[in-house]
């Protein structure tokens, strides 16, 4: 993404939040952004564009978190507990994953945004039974799709109520409540195994997302992490030398992400050089180690 693309879906998402969705223009953002409007349509058709590319932006900054998590191998029990603790964390933040609240959200009756969103939906869906797959295993395996709808509606009801209901819930003590509620329905099946409720034939618009799409955005985003980077190094108020010295290392970065098994601490460190400059500290950060 470029500089001036990552500035206008910024200044949107600030504005969306302060002024409402209806009440920013696209003549709003340019002005914040101190650029003619029409520069902004060349990265966007229009506003409802714009605001489809944040709700995307947000989905995949969310997967890119988890994933992190996951790299830092802890004990199962250890990352389940964590996984929660971040999904409360980012609705918290932005709402279920559309907005921080209704003063954000556009009108109810975009088909294309609601097309977006439901697909989003879908796609969260699947990837809280990724993560129950991973911490349970077997013991769910007949009820995976069930186990889902419970672990999902636990999540989303709970953060409502921090959201809009103002409740003082501790996030740690409901992320713990989270997994043992979860750890009694999965008891509850070894013991008085019921019959599925939620079967894979009913489920099959949620069994066609392909997770292994999902992650592979990851790929995606850390080249274009490295692209910013690139384009950002001739700019810097630095010498000449240093300049070359770090576009060699995102050439070094780049070769060993390419590696079938890439050396993390080589990653590590070319990654550490670069976010000695601060201008390219928040890019740095947003790029993750393969996992090997």
């Amino acid at each position: 993404m470029s500089l001036l693309k990552e500035k206008i879906l910024q200044s949107a998402i600030r504005l969306f939040a302060e002024k409402g969705y209806q009440a920013t223009s696209i003549q709003d953002i340019a002005d914040d952004c101190s650029i003619a409007k029409g520069s902004i349509y060349k990265y966007y058709d229009s506003k409802e564009e714009l605001y489809i590319s944040i709700l995307e932006k947000r989905q995949q900054d969310m997967i890119d978190a988890v994933e992190k998590i996951r790299e830092r191998k802890l004990p199962s029990r250890e990352t389940f507990l964590e996984e929660i603790a971040y999904q409360l964390e980012f609705f918290l933040n932005h709402g279920y994953y559309i907005s921080r609240d209704y003063n954000e959200l556009p009108p109810a009756n975009s088909d294309k945004i609601g097309a977006v969103i439901h697909q989003l939906q879908l796609n969260m869906f699947r990837y809280y039974q990724d993560i129950l797959i991973r911490h349970y295993g077997n013991a769910i395996s007949e009820w995976k799709w069930d186990a889902t709808a419970i672990f999902n509606g636990l999540i989303r009801e709970y953060t409502f109520h921090l959201l809009f209901g103002f409740k003082p819930l501790a996030q740690k003590e409901l992320t713990v409540f989270i997994a043992e509620r979860m750890d009694d329905f999965v008891e509850g099946l070894a013991q008085r195994p019921p019959r599925p409720l939620l079967t894979d034939e009913l489920m099959k618009e949620y069994s066609m997302i392909n997770l292994e799409a999902l992650t592979h955005t990851q790929k995606l985003r850390r080249a274009a992490l490295m692209d910013m980077i690139e384009s950002i190094i001739p700019d810097l108020s630095i010498t000449n030398s240093r300049k070359k010295d770090l576009a060699e290392v995102v050439v070094m970065l780049r070769e060993e992400f390419t590696k079938e098994r890439p050396r993390n601490f080589l990653i590590q460190a070319l990654l550490r050089d670069l976010s000695s400059e601060n201008e390219l500290r928040f890019y740095t950060s947003q790029i993750q180690p393969k996992t090997i």
